[in-house]
């Protein structure tokens, strides 16, 4: 079981996330918030927080929440003293911001074309988008906010407003992290009976159940109930689908059934029997994998027991579950990355790490857990592996997501070990380590913008194609065990240091103007192109003058140490 998080937890999450990007607590808060919340890009989420500044005119973060579509305008407060109430003026900023974000062109005029960007940009996007508004803050609750955002709310029914103080962010990333394998053991009553179909993916058991069911399933297991599900509740935005589905809940409950897509459940064995008038089904090893909305709001709405909705659970093959959280969620803004990580190749590689004492790819719903070489997270280290690939390094910076698809067959190749994913995760971490070392001895230099968050995987790129000109991993002496002894990971860190020293040469040589600012070049297959040409060259010296130890022998000569 997961520990629960604690205040200090989340600090050293902060503190870690702003040591990764540069910046500081509040910007780094920030930008977590975005990341663990509404499962943003870390990249994307620096960037955004880092907009904040002078004459930010109130709006610390700004970013779309693709599951509410709605525009989120967040003002962030990291109180150095997080036993004192949130300051009244946090909340003011946020009002503050209003005329600004409704009007780009006033942020222009204050010199904050960033922020008018990132704005403009957004509508552009999605067209149709909500306004949302909120202060989040690690200081303690303070009844004077909470009594002036509910003011702003009934002021203007047109825009939502939020406010998280610590308590409710404690408690929010809890639900995010805690780790759930689904309820062991339980039953479901049906209404007025179902019926039973087979097929080529296993069982199923379909028919009514009333609100009454699914509010008890919820009181009892809070987060087991969901744990299949790969998004949770996101909450009744003003307009939004929940707030319709608890209107209709309260409102019209004899006919909710008809206007709900229902609720899927997929269960590892399923028992029907009958008590009564009442159908029961006993279930073991089961969760909701869609319908966490429909659920959540008919407790929300605190609905009748007359309520009913169409559930299906499905007792499902255990090579087809994974697609069938996929689809039964395509119409969320979820993140592939959490439904691969329960695949057979992913299954594999989990058990062949357990062996090592290492957690690979642990369900952390878009949590990021404080950085430990012995935790590895699934979306992150299919970065790593990408980035060993000419054709995928510039996909693993602007679309991890897109590695899950169809590159998810040629980076978790058929036979692919723990050695060659471990490979990955220790030279992207190296390398993350060794950019931000560099980003700081060099931010005086006119090009340091080529060191952002984005160069780690150009560094890790660099590093694995020397890594793979002086190495053979398919030998045995280079071990799962010794990769993760010191002396190994300490040869890595030279392969790494060779790597950034070639990678920024490379690139100061290659950037010009034309390829625009740092960040998009760093994003372009143009670029890389150039940069390539000139990695190639740079190798083959680091090579000749032999500067990277022989991978065979570190293993050799560190052997029966640990």
């Amino acid at each position: 079981m997961t520990a629960t998080p604690t205040l200090d937890d989340i600090l050293t999450s902060i503190d870690e996330l702003a040591a990764r990007g540069q910046v500081d607590r509040e910007k780094a808060f920030a930008a977590w918030y975005a990341i663990n919340f509404y499962s943003i890009d870390e990249d994307d989420a620096l960037d955004a927080a880092a907009a904040d500044g002078g004459n930010d005119q109130g709006i610390d973060l700004v970013f779309v929440d693709e599951a509410s579509e709605s525009l989120m305008i967040v003002q962030a407060h990291c109180p150095g003293n997080t036993t004192k109430p949130t300051p009244k003026a946090k909340w003011d900023a946020v009002l503050a911001s209003l005329p600004y974000i409704r009007n780009p062109a006033a942020l222009r005029e204050a010199g904050r074309d960033d922020l008018a960007d990132l704005i403009e940009s957004a509508h552009e996007d999605h067209r149709d988008l909500s306004l949302t508004l909120g202060l989040i803050s690690l200081g303690k609750k303070s009844d004077t906010i909470i009594n002036a955002v509910s003011v702003s709310k009934s002021g203007d029914q047109e825009i939502s407003y939020f406010y998280s103080a610590q308590d409710e962010l404690i408690a929010q990333y809890k639900a995010i992290i805690l780790d759930g394998g689904g309820i062991a053991e339980d039953h479901i009553d049906f209404t007025s009976g179902f019926f039973e179909d087979k097929g080529d993916y296993g069982r199923a058991i379909v028919g009514s159940v009333s609100a009454a069911e699914l509010q008890r399933l919820h009181k009892s297991y809070p987060q087991e109930l969901f744990a299949g599900n790969i998004r949770l509740f996101l909450g009744a935005r003003k307009g939004g689908i929940n707030e319709q589905i608890i209107k209709t809940a309260k409102e019209q409950p004899g006919v909710f059934w008809a206007l709900n897509n229902g609720v899927t459940i997929v269960a590892d064995t399923i028992d029907p029997g009958a008590k009564g008038d009442i159908q029961r089904v006993k279930l073991k090893r089961f969760s909701i994998v869609n319908g966490c909305q429909t659920t959540s709001s008919l407790v929300h709405a605190e609905a009748s027991a007359n309520t009913k909705v169409l559930v299906r659970i499905i007792a499902a093959k255990q090579n087809i579950r994974t697609d069938i959280v996929r689809y039964n969620n395509s119409q969320n803004a979820v993140r592939i990355w959490s439904v691969r990580s329960a695949d057979n190749i992913q299954k594999s590689l989990r058990k062949e790490f357990e062996s090592i004492g290492i957690n690979y790819a642990p369900k952390l719903e878009g949590a990021r857990r404080k950085k430990d070489l012995n935790i590895i997270e699934l979306d992150k280290v299919a970065q790593f592996l990408a980035s060993g690939y000419a054709e995928y390094l510039i996909p693993a910076i602007a679309n991890k997501g897109e590695l899950f698809d169809e590159p998810y067959q040629t980076i978790f190749f058929k036979g692919i070990t723990a050695k060659d994913v471990y490979l990955a995760w220790l030279v992207g971490n190296l390398a993350e380590s060794k950019r931000q070392e560099l980003h700081n001895d060099l931010k005086d230099d006119e090009n340091s913008g080529l060191l952002g968050v984005t160069s780690t995987y150009w560094i890790s790129y660099t590093a694995r194609k020397l890594i793979e000109k002086r190495n053979t991993f398919s030998s045995n002496v280079i071990s799962l065990e010794c990769m993760k002894r010191k002396e190994f990971s300490s040869a890595i860190k030279k392969y790494v240091e060779a790597s950034a020293d070639a990678f920024w040469d490379a690139a100061v040589d290659a950037y010009d103007d034309d390829f625009g600012s740092f960040k998009s070049a760093l994003r372009s297959s143009a670029f890389f192109k150039k940069v390539d040409s000139k990695l190639a060259l740079r190798i083959t010296r680091i090579l000749g003058k032999k500067e990277v130890p022989d991978l065979k022998q570190v293993c050799k000569s560190s052997a029966g140490k640990k």
